[in-house]
């Protein structure tokens, strides 16, 4: 029992005078970082603030990770940032979103990056993206794209842009597997559909279903879709331009008014849909439509833009086509032609011939010598405050002058021009309202197969635009 009481006493003596020593260790380990850091001999401050934090100094870590940052110091942010620092951590989180990163910082991810931080890469790959570096950038994101699923989405979007499909849709599925909601959703868009394996009559037949699914997306403002749109993509980069246009539709507040909807994109593959930009000798995209007849049978929709590759913007009746550079204020200027507008710059002089002697358009009145229009023309398609007749180009090219309801410049003038006149909205959304003055997709589904010699197939189609007609 002595002996027992006397080991006890040993030992609490023994640890007593441990604490006490850490306690002086520590305290000297910290006076030695702040002489070093005044005389600014970094290596060592950073040799004393490592020793402190290994001994269990609490704030030891925090000020080796202020030091690194105020040093850009590559090695020990690395060493901070691993260890669980918050300052380390956001350093290296806002360097991602930063677009001007200093050189001393570029060293530090650099540093970071070749040591396997995916933080560092990715931010690396963002920074020479916005340099115009592109193989600096495709290294950083290549390393990236294994273990971050935004990188890895990424990735598969520049894949597809270069052509390498397969390759892309492998990336999307690893983008997918690392936890990217939009790389599940993108997948869910594939088609299954096999374009050779029926027609759309005997898809319609077989599953039993002659009416249409309805997958459309409202715009936020609107109750009513008397246009609904389906996007057509074969690519993964048409694929996020169709959700892209999709978006800034329904975000868009200048057209809330209009009773138009849009259906999530529909990506089919690579080789189902056969496209040119110079489409039967025009020079114009163009692609063969009956191609999507059994991929759009159970869709509900009337009208369809396909996204491709390369071409000039157009709509034929029912159909819109876009290539890949094609952005939201074109879809905006070609989704106005759908409801019958015209084009307010210089028509070429064979299309002048066809357009510039009617006047059944909402947006321009056509006059033979100097006889201009009056206002009460238009009166019937809104309101004629803020209405003032000019002279539009439409018509250059033709002897009649073209007149539209706006001084301003407008959006079917330019594309990139925003302005869109109240007028014209309000025309907009009362010709989507009148069924008989548009042309919905199925005439074009109709026609193809009619010039096909497939009797069948445009009866199909010509049936759904007989039910078109009579939906109330």
């Amino acid at each position: 029992m002595l002996k027992f009481s006397l080991l006890f006493i040993l030992s609490a003596a023994w640890l007593f005078t441990g604490r006490s020593d850490m306690a002086c260790y520590l305290t000297f380990l910290n006076a030695q970082a702040s002489l070093n850091e005044q005389a600014a001999n970094h290596q060592a401050t950073f040799h004393y603030l490592y020793k402190a934090y290994l001994v269990g100094d609490p704030t030891a870590l925090s000020r080796l990770s202020q030091q690194a940052i105020k040093q850009n110091s590559g090695y020990w942010l690395h060493f901070a940032k691993l260890a669980g620092s918050p300052k380390a951590q956001r350093y290296f989180s806002d360097l991602q979103g930063n677009t001007k990163q200093s050189r001393a910082s570029i060293k530090v991810l650099s540093y970071a990056a070749q040591q396997d931080d995916i933080d560092a890469q990715v931010a690396l790959y963002h920074h020479f993206v916005v340099k115009n570096q592109r193989q600096k950038a495709q290294y950083w994101l290549i390393k990236a794209a294994s273990r971050d699923a935004q990188s890895a989405l990424y990735y598969a979007k520049w894949l597809s842009i270069a052509g390498q499909e397969r390759k892309a849709r492998a990336l999307l599925n690893k983008a997918a597997e690392l936890g990217s909601r939009n790389a599940v959703e993108l997948l869910s868009m594939r088609s299954s559909t096999s374009i050779a394996s029926s027609s759309a009559k005997e898809h319609a037949l077989a599953t039993g279903n002659s009416q249409p699914s309805n997958n459309a997306s409202h715009n936020a403002a609107t109750t009513r879709c008397d246009q609904k749109l389906q996007i057509v993509a074969s690519t993964l980069h048409s694929v996020l331009q169709g959700k892209e246009l999709k978006h800034r539709f329904e975000s868009d507040t200048r057209l809330t008014t209009l009773p138009i909807c849009i259906n999530q994109p529909i990506w089919l593959s690579s080789e189902a849909l056969s496209c040119s930009a110079k489409w039967q000798g025009a020079a114009r995209l163009g692609c063969d439509i009956t191609q999507l007849s059994h991929s759009l049978s159970e869709q509900d929709f009337t009208h369809i833009v396909v996204l491709a590759d390369t071409g000039k913007a157009n709509v034929h009746n029912g159909v819109m086509f876009l290539d890949s550079k094609d952005d939201y204020n074109v879809f905006v200027h070609e989704l106005a032609h759908f409801a019958g507008f015209v084009d307010e710059y210089p028509l070429s002089s064979a299309l002048a011939r066809s357009i510039c002697h009617t006047n059944n358009a909402p947006n321009l009145r056509v006059r033979q010598g100097q006889e201009k229009p009056v206002i009460k023309e238009w009166l019937t398609q809104g309101n004629k405050e803020g209405v003032t007749i000019s002279p539009a180009r439409t018509c250059d090219n033709h002897p009649w002058q073209a007149y539209k309801p706006s001084q301003k410049m407008t959006f079917m003038e330019f594309y990139d021009v925003p302005y869109i006149p109240k007028f014209y909205l309000k025309a907009w959304a009362e010709r989507l309202g009148q069924k008989p003055l548009l042309t919905p997709a199925y005439i074009n589904l109709y026609q193809g197969y009619e010039a096909k010699g497939d009797a069948e197939q445009g009866e199909y189609w010509r049936t759904r635009y007989q039910q078109y007609l009579q939906a109330d």
